[in-house]
C-alpha cells in the first residue's frame, strides 16, 4: 500500500501441493499455516 498497490497476491503454486485446493475439503485446518508465514515474511 505504501508504493500505491492497492492488492497484493502471493502464490506458491498451492494447487501442486495442497490436494485440497479449490475443493470441498479446503479448509484452514489443511494449511501449513508455519510454512505460509515463512512466505509471507520472505
Amino acid at each position: 500500500w505504501d508504493r500505491g498497490y492497492r492488492a497484493m497476491m502471493i502464490t506458491d503454486t498451492a494447487m501442486l501441493r495442497n490436494p485440497h485446493y479449490h475443493q470441498r475439503s479446503d479448509r484452514i485446518e489443511t494449511l501449513n499455516l508455519d510454512f505460509l508465514t515463512g512466505v509471507c515474511r520472505g
